[in-house]
C-alpha cells in the first residue's frame, strides 16, 4: 500500500475508469506508469491515479532483517506487494522502480517514507 503522508502536490491522471474495485493506496502498472488510488475507488467510477508524489508512506519488507536508509533506491516487489531496496528477480516483471527512500526505516519497522516516482518503473536505474 501506497498513503500520503500529509496533504501536498502529487502528479496524478484523474480520467483513469475504475476496471475492479481497490483499497486506498492500492498499487497497479497501467498502460506507462506505475502508481496508486489516492482513495478508495469502485468499480466503474473515474477516479483519481497518482505517479508522483513526494511523502508517500509505503509498506516495507519485515522479518527479513533489510533496513531501508534514507535516499537508497527503493522497488515495489509485485509478489509481496511490499517495498524493497535490494530486489530479487527480473526488473520489470518481478519488481519495480518506484522512488527514493526520504528517511531511514530499520529492519523491524513496516512502513518507509519515499519520494513516490511511478514514472520510471521499468527502467533499470
Amino acid at each position: 500500500m501506497f498513503i500520503a503522508k500529509d496533504w501536498q502536490e502529487y502528479n496524478e491522471s484523474h480520467d483513469i475508469t475504475v476496471s475492479a474495485s481497490a483499497e486506498k493506496g492500492t498499487a497497479l502498472q497501467l498502460r506507462d506508469v506505475f502508481g496508486f488510488w489516492l482513495k478508495e475507488v469502485v468499480l466503474g467510477a473515474v477516479e483519481t491515479f497518482v505517479y508522483k508524489m513526494a511523502n508517500v508512506l509505503a509498506d516495507k519488507t519485515t522479518g527479513t532483517g533489510e533496513e531501508i536508509l534514507a535516499l537508497e533506491r527503493v522497488y515495489y516487489v509485485v509478489a509481496t506487494g511490499l517495498i524493497t531496496a535490494h530486489p530479487t528477480g527480473t526488473f520489470g516483471t518481478d519488481f519495480y522502480y518506484c522512488g527514493i527512500a526520504r528517511e531511514d526505516a530499520t529492519a523491524d519497522e513496516d512502513t518507509v517514507l519515499i519520494n513516490f516516482d511511478g514514472t520510471r518503473w521499468n527502467e533499470n536505474v
